[in-house]
Formats: structure tokens, C-alpha cells, sequence
């Protein structure tokens, strides 16, 4: 398929996505009166004097009374106005420590590659890497920045630059060890609340870190170098990289300790989102869900549509939380929030990397040039 038939096919998905959570997600609260013969949902705004509804025919405004026996779904703007700010506050905090365990979980995959970074070096080129990630879909250009970051190091060996393959390899295991633990976790505890009943989704997500294990076997000791089409061309460029890795003796032990390190990441992933439902007063009818449908909307995100997701991410949040006995403006709410964390994220990076040029070129400047002939 074409680059421009991709592009076409990434726009509509978005563009469905988005036009998902503008139907079914409401702006203001949604209210009916439940002893009507048919239900007619309305957009309500609440204030002292009562309520406002927002009917067709025009605005109508009911006492405090009549208003209390409406029964309503939450809009995204009250769900958000009655968040508890502290303890987004404390959520926030604990993503930001989830990047430096992200930032160490990439540093033990890069260990053996001799690339002489400390782990505040390799979180500030994560955090640069976000911004990139924030503004082109999928997150492609922040791998790529983060590859091109590394490879222009030298090593402890002293080599000149950093080997390519190494560092590329080690950016595509680690979005592999990132998404399988994540999803390991959430089928841990979709039978934790499910049990046999957990469902066919939550078998799935059990079976992505199972293939990524049995991937790294396949890739370890099956004779690849004798397909051709698998390292060369443009199919070669992305396996071999990766074929490099794991056949180097010392990849098990870098790839045992990234796991260990992705135990980290993927918990707090999902206790941030868990804790941004209670930030939110949400409580979800199905447990399960919460992380299930949390996994699912970060696989989705990965898929190269808008920038940062926009859409899909959170058509995912508002569908699957769904499940969970969420209601619509509180998953928007969460899917919104926890995109804010990213972004924030994005923003530190773009200061560390604006400070660091000019950092570097002042240095330049202040460096006189040399006189020898």
C-alpha cells in the first residue's frame, strides 16, 4: 500500500474515532426523568437556582426540587470540574517517577551496546524523545530521536559511533517489553476479578507476552540468515537489527533485567490511570476492565494515526471503560488527563533539549578557534 493510501486510511480512522467520542461522549450533563413513559436525555447545566435543560424548543429552567428527581449521566465538563486536584496532583508525581524506571528499563537494554550513559542521561534523551512522540503519530518520532541521539555517542571502546543495531533493536524490544508486560499485567488481573469468566479478550492480552517470549526464542536460534528476504531489503532493515541483538550472548541478560524493570513501568501505568477514576469519583461496575480496556487504548495508540493518538486513544477509553460501568465523560475525563501528563511530559523534554543546544552552542562560541597550521 502507498504512503499516501496509508495516510488517507490513518486520517479516517481518526476522523471515525474522534466523531465516536463527540456522539457518544456529552459535553454537559445528560438528564431525563425516569418516570416518563420514554426516556428523553437532554443536556442540563446545574447552578443554585436549580437546573437549565437545553431542549430542542429552547432553554427551560426547573426549581432545585425537580431538578434532584432528574436522573443524569455526567457530562466530561462536570466529571472534570469536580475532580480532586490533589490527588491528580500526587498521580503526577508517580508518572514521573515512571519515567525514570521507562528511562532505566531502555539503559539496560543499551548495556551491553558500551554506550557510556548514566540513567539521568538516558531519562533526559527519553524526555526529549517525548516531545517528538507528542507531535507525530505513533510515537515513530520519538524512537527515532532517541536512535539518532544514541548512535551519535561514542562508546566506551571508543568507536566513534554507537552501533546501529544495537541501539535500534534495543528501541524496538523495548516498546515490545513495554507493551507485553503491560498486557501481562492487565490478564493477571482480569482473572484476578474474572476468573474463568474473564473472556476471550483477556486470554488474548495473556497471549502477547507469551509470543514476545517465544519471538525472542525463534529469533535467538532459528537459522533466519539463511532466508534472504528476512535480511535484506526493506524487511531486512527491521529484523536485522533485531536478529544482531538477540543472537549476542549478553542479550539475555540485558533483556532479563528490562523485564524486571518493565514490571515497574507497566504497574504504574495502570495505578495512574486506576487512581485518575478515583480522581474523578468513578467507580467501575467491572474491575476488570479498567485494565483491560487501559491496555487495549495503549495499543491503540501506537497505531500511526493523528498526532498523539488524538481519537483513537480515546475512542478506546470511552469504549472499553464502557464496559466497566464508566461512564462516557469520566473515561473522556481520564483518557484527557492522563494524555495532559504525557504532554507535560513532552513539554519538560522540549525545555531540556532547547537548554541543552544552547547550552552546547554557547560553549562553542566561548571555544576560540585554533591557530595551529
Amino acid at each position: 500500500m502507498s504512503g499516501r493510501w496509508r495516510r488517507v486510511l490513518s486520517w479516517a480512522l481518526a476522523l471515525a474515532a474522534l466523531a465516536f467520542v463527540a456522539w457518544a461522549v456529552p459535553v454537559r450533563d445528560r438528564c431525563w426523568d425516569p418516570r416518563a413513559p420514554k426516556s428523553t436525555r437532554v443536556a442540563v447545566t446545574r447552578d443554585t437556582s436549580g437546573c437549565l435543560l437545553h431542549l430542542a424548543s429552547g432553554d427551560v429552567r426547573v426549581d432545585p426540587a425537580a431538578c434532584s428527581e432528574l436522573k443524569c449521566e455526567p457530562g466530561v465538563v462536570s466529571t472534570l470540574g469536580h475532580a480532586r486536584l490533589g490527588v491528580i496532583v500526587a498521580l503526577l508525581g508517580v508518572y514521573a517517577l515512571g519515567t525514570l524506571a521507562w528511562a532505566a528499563r531502555w539503559r539496560a537494554l543499551l548495556g551491553f551496546a558500551g554506550v557510556d550513559l548514566r540513567l539521568s542521561e538516558v531519562w533526559r534523551i527519553s524526555i526529549e524523545a517525548q516531545a517528538g512522540g507528542v507531535l507525530l503519530p505513533g510515537g515513530i518520532g520519538g524512537d527515532a530521536l532517541r536512535i539518532a541521539s544514541v548512535v551519535a555517542r561514542p562508546t566506551r571502546a571508543g568507536e566513534a559511533r554507537s552501533p546501529v543495531a544495537i541501539v535500534v533493536a534495543s528501541v524496538l524490544l523495548d516498546r515490545g517489553l513495554g507493551l507485553s508486560f503491560i498486557a501481562g499485567l492487565a490478564a493477571i488481573l482480569g482473572f484476578a476479578w474474572g476468573g474463568a469468566n474473564a473472556g476471550p479478550l483477556v486470554v488474548v492480552l495473556a497471549g502477547i507476552p507469551v509470543g514476545f517470549v517465544a519471538a525472542l526464542l525463534v529469533l535467538r536460534h532459528a537459522p533466519f540468515r539463511r532466508v534472504r528476504w528476512l535480511t535484506e531489503g526493506r524487511v531486512g532493515r527491521l529484523v536485522g537489527p533485531v536478529l544482531d541483538y538477540a543472537r549476542d550472548p549478553r542479550a539475555p541478560g540485558a533483556i532479563a533485567r528490562a523485564a524486571a524493570m518493565s514490571v515497574v513501568v507497566a504497574a504504574t501505568q495502570l495505578f495512574v490511570i486506576r487512581g485518575l477514576l478515583v480522581a474523578l469519583d468513578a467507580v467501575p461496575t467491572q474491575e476488570k476492565w479498567v485494565y483491560v480496556g487501559t491496555t487495549m487504548a495503549f495499543i491503540v495508540s501506537a497505531v500511526p494515526a493523528l498526532p498523539g493518538a488524538l481519537g483513537t486513544a480515546d475512542a478506546a477509553y470511552v469504549y472499553f471503560f464502557g464496559f466497566a460501568g464508566i461512564a462516557p465523560g469520566a473515561a473522556l475525563g481520564v483518557c484527557l488527563m492522563f494524555r495532559i501528563f504525557w504532554y507535560i511530559s513532552g513539554v519538560v523534554g522540549a525545555i531540556l533539549y532547547v537548554a541543552r543546544t544552547r547550552t552546547a552552542a554557547s560553549r562553542g562560541a566561548a571555544t576560540p578557534p585554533s591557530t595551529e597550521p
